[in-house]
């Protein structure tokens, strides 16, 4: 199974037994907050919440998830719940089928396992009285696991899924309701600790729900550290700060302007080089194009120091510019190192390319 959730990433979307979880949910008339912060495609959040008055949140980092989780869920963020920022005591339930998986990728020694860190870390986003719906294999309500949920959590119900989905991951659905003050509860602890060896009930479909949702305060904070390019790009298309930038950067709309002494021939190399001067030049027959590079060359040598081989490396920045005729014809090729200096190679350069956009 294990290999199975490295290849899936962890993804195993909940099957048609979220129908029967959410026949023990009561959402209130006012708006009732959602959270699963590690959503998939959205399907299961959106079944969870079909037809009741309540607004959406999925965390998922794989890209193409998260966008289809877009589609079907109020607010996604694509990301781990490691890089989200989300306000606590926010959520009238939490729904929660965490990767089945250690953190770091590793083995069981000097890990944990992703079962028990995301109920550690998303557990305070739920409000007081808020419903928790626990979805993981029953042999991970390991004592640990229980430990947090005996903490944070009580009135709790642990059911198995129906006997076909139970065979392949023997999952359970463990409901709880957030307590209103944390505190460790040793008999809820015992209780917790023998789900694992226990023959649990089939979940039923319930006629009347069990758990009621509390009203949902604001969500002020709930976003990802990381930057999504996509998004990015979408808010940087209407930034009016953005579009001032473009205008004053076009350079068609800018111009050296006129220097205040001529050139000589170190600055029309650099000109040339940096591509500032490319493009065609003169009129009539004079009329040629020129383009200018940089490009690093690497010189090797190798000498015997004794018996030692000894190899050195040197890099040299070259300059190559380049004229071409109207008829296709290369008139000036030069080679020459800004860095030392030799520009004088350039002055028949200068002859040939005097035209207007090189006069002082």
């Amino acid at each position: 199974m294990r290999h199975e959730a490295r290849i899936k990433m962890g993804y195993y979307p909940t099957p048609p037994v979220v129908e029967r979880v959410r026949s023990f949910l009561r959402f209130p008339t006012e708006n009732a907050n959602v959270l699963d912060p590690c959503c998939g495609e959205g399907l299961a959040l959106k079944r969870l919440t079909e037809g009741a008055n309540a607004t959406t949140y999925g965390i998922e980092p794989d890209a193409y998830r998260a966008e289809q989780a877009r589609g079907l869920l109020d607010h996604v963020l694509k990301c781990g719940y490691e890089d989200a920022v989300v306000s606590t005591d926010a959520f009238s339930c939490l729904f929660l089928n965490p990767p089945y998986d250690w953190t770091s990728g590793g083995g069981e020694e000097g890990n944990e396992r992703k079962e028990k860190s995301f109920l550690k870390a998303t557990g305070r986003y739920l409000q007081p009285d808020g419903a928790l719906v626990y979805v993981v294999p029953q042999h991970r309500v390991t004592e640990d696991v229980a430990k947090v949920l005996s903490y944070r959590f009580e009135q709790f119900s642990p059911y198995r899924f129906p006997d076909q989905e139970y065979e392949r991951f023997r999952q359970i659905v463990l409901f709880g309701k957030r307590k209103g003050r944390s505190a460790l509860d040793n008999e809820t602890l015992d209780r917790l600790g023998a789900i694992p060896g226990e023959d649990l009930e089939a979940i039923p479909l319930l006629e009347k729900p069990v758990y009621d949702l509390p009203a949902s305060p604001e969500v002020r904070l709930f976003r990802s550290l990381r930057i999504d390019e996509e998004d990015l790009e979408r808010e940087l298309g209407s930034s009016p700060l953005w579009s001032r930038l473009r205008e004053y950067s076009d350079r068609k709309s800018t111009s050296a302007g006129r220097p205040p002494l001529p050139l000589h021939s170190g600055h029309l190399g650099l000109l040339l080089a940096s591509g500032y001067l490319d493009g065609v030049v003169g009129e009539g027959e004079d009329r040629h194009v020129v383009r200018g590079k940089v490009g690093k060359v690497t010189h090797r040598e190798e000498e015997y120091d004794g018996n030692v081989l000894v190899e050195r490396e040197t890099e040299t920045y070259r300059v190559s510019i380049k004229l071409l005729k109207r008829d296709g014809e290369i008139v000036w090729e030069a080679n020459v190192s800004p860095l030392k200096g030799r520009f004088g190679e350039m002055r028949s350069l200068k002859k040939r390319v005097m035209g207007s956009r090189y006069r002082a």
